[in-house]
């Protein structure tokens, strides 16, 4: 035992010796700056540890292990891990991250030993700020002297701080302390560079701060100029009436491609910026110009007119055609024409029927039917080379129609009335068009002969009117005639009736009627040849027997069904004669 224990002794010397040459050998540090190869180092070493360099971006680092060493010579290889997932195995490696946050960046350098000693690793935390986003929206065609949106309210900072506004509108005006939203106009045409940036207000260098710019393009309304009024001297019908057309001193600021179009006034167009016409007529026109500019804006259009005058003498207008009647005033204006304000102009009517007045405006009324030309002659002192002007207006006078109406006048409940106006006539020869109204509510426009049958008994006035139908005061004509409809009258003898002979006996028929409220007629027979009238009369029979007594009522309308009888059996009884016989 005792021998075993100094052996013991010498193999934990051994140990310790090995362990304090293996700690001597792998006593490792590390940094971010990778040296190269040192032969005078026994263990893998590195220099004071250093930042991450920083690139322009804030969110992008430059990692450098360059410094790094190896004592032995040996081959180094690298691993980075960037706390955010991502790895390198370059010694200088350049990273970019995507969030802001503070990530713990770790190196970790390895020779090819293969010992447990060939690793080290070293850790450093790194703080990223990712600057916030601006995001602005406008319209980027816009028209000038309109109000105009600037939004920037989508604007965001991943971190969740609030956002400062600074705006530059590129026309020499800015607003420093902003809001999210603002309101423009540009008064001027132009492309103007608008900037926005926004500021997360954390201080952190170039950090805090991003910038976004649009160009926005302010259209101005292109001018248009159709060039001076054109006045010629007075042309002939026949003449030449070629006229040019110049719109090259139009203009547009923004220097944008012109289109121009023309509307000569006579329903003729063309396109282009210098044009010529021909005109057909000798009037005033005036020509329009339309100008464009091509942008699809509520601006990009301008017009402007130019008059064209071929003749600068008088351009009488007698106004339109008209329809009147005799002995109507008519009212004849010349106050349309055109009339040169130079000079004077002398205004002559003249009728067509031997009449004539001065002045622009007169009244003249025709004392005969029938068909006038009416012209108005206009002359100006100093233009009498194109005068005089003279236009003509028709005047018709119109003739009325005339009209009668034959029917029977007096007809029976139920019987058809025929209505007969065909002997209607129009001196101007005209067609006619009749107008019935029956009395009754019925109206109808039909023929000159209708038929119409009445629904219940009494007086009906039936009227036509003829219509020429040239909408004058003189053009229609009025027939009307007054038709009775008969009822018959319903007849009432009364009772039957007993008398004696001799002795007198009334006879009353006052309960008879007449619908139509006519005055009745009575006449009564007796049945013994004896023949009354009157309503209510007294017989006296010299016979006895049974009489057929008879009544019979007349509303004396001489229709077929003005009477109406009635009757009943009268029995007239002889007195006894009493006989006394005395033997």
């Amino acid at each position: 035992m005792e021998d075993i224990i100094p052996h013991i002794k010498r193999v934990t010397m051994v140990i310790v010796l090995l362990f304090i040459f293996i700690i001597s050998f792998c006593n490792i540090s590390s940094a971010w700056v990778f040296k190269g190869k040192s032969p005078d180092k026994e263990a893998i070493a590195a220099n004071t540890n250093q930042e991450p360099i920083a690139s322009l971006q804030c969110n992008q680092f430059t990692f450098d292990a360059s410094s790094s060493y190896d004592p032995d010579n040996e081959n180094i290889d690298f691993l980075w891990d960037f706390g955010d997932g991502k790895t390198s195995t370059k010694p200088i490696v350049s990273h970019t991250y995507s969030k802001s946050g503070i990530y713990d960046v770790k190196l970790s350098i390895t020779d090819n030993s293969g010992l447990t000693c060939s690793t080290a690793v070293t850790t450093q935390s790194l703080v990223v700020h990712l600057p916030p986003k601006a995001i602005l929206a406008i319209n980027e065609e816009i028209c000038s002297n309109q109000k105009t949106i600037l939004d920037a309210s989508a604007s965001y900072d991943d971190s969740g701080s609030n956002l400062a506004y600074e705006w530059d509108f590129g026309d020499g005006t800015s607003i420093t302390e902003g809001a999210s939203k603002e309101t423009k106009i540009f008064t001027k045409g132009g492309n103007y560079r608008v900037s926005l940036t926004v500021d997360d207000t954390s201080g952190t260098n170039n950090c805090s701060k991003n910038t976004i710019e649009k160009i926005v393009h302010v259209n101005e309304p292109p001018v248009a100029n159709a060039g001076d009024e054109i006045i010629l001297k007075c042309i002939s019908a026949d003449g030449d009436m070629l006229i040019n057309f110049d719109a090259s001193n139009s203009s547009d600021i923004n220097n944008d491609l012109l289109t121009y179009h023309w509307d000569f006034g006579d329903g003729e167009t063309a396109e282009g910026m210098k044009v010529s016409h021909q005109y057909k007529e000798l009037k005033n026109y005036d020509v329009k110009l339309i100008v464009k500019d091509g942008t699809i804006l509520g601006c990009g259009t301008s017009v402007d007119f130019v008059t064209v005058r071929f003749n600068k003498a008088p351009i009488a207008n007698a106004g339109e055609d008209i329809i009147s009647c005799a002995g109507v005033d008519i009212d004849f204006d010349g106050n349309a024409s055109f009339i040169n304000k130079k000079g004077t102009v002398s205004a002559v009517w003249q009728f067509g029927d031997g009449e004539s007045a001065n002045g622009l405006k007169t009244t003249h009324s025709y004392s005969k039917a029938g068909q006038y030309k009416a012209s108005l002659v206009l002359e100006n002192d100093l233009n009498k080379m194109c005068s005089p002007s003279r236009d003509t207006r028709n005047v018709a006078i119109n003739s009325s129609p005339s009209v009668t109406i034959k029917a029977v006048e007096s007809v029976c409940l139920g019987n058809v009335v025929e209505f007969d106006a065909s002997s209607a006539e129009d001196p101007d020869g005209d067609t006619l068009e009749y107008y019935w109204s029956f009395g009754d509510g019925t109206i109808l426009k039909s023929g000159p002969k209708v038929n119409h049958e009445y629904k219940q008994g009494g007086a009906y006035r039936t009227t036509v009117i003829v219509d020429d139908a040239k909408g004058t005061a003189c053009s229609t004509a009025t027939a009307s005639v007054n038709v009775k409809v008969n009822t018959p009258p319903i007849a009432d003898a009364g009772p039957n009736l007993s008398c004696c002979v001799d002795k007198l006996a009334p006879f009353d028929a006052s309960a008879s009627t007449d619908p139509d409220e006519d005055t009745l007629s009575y006449t009564w027979d007796f049945g013994d040849g004896t023949i009354k009238s009157g309503e209510k009369v007294s017989h006296t029979y010299t016979k006895s027997g049974k009489f057929n007594v008879l009544i019979t009522v007349n509303d004396n309308s001489q229709t077929s069904c003005n009477k109406s009888t009635a009757g009943f059996i009268a029995e007239v009884n002889a007195t006894p004669v009493a006989v006394i016989k005395i033997r």
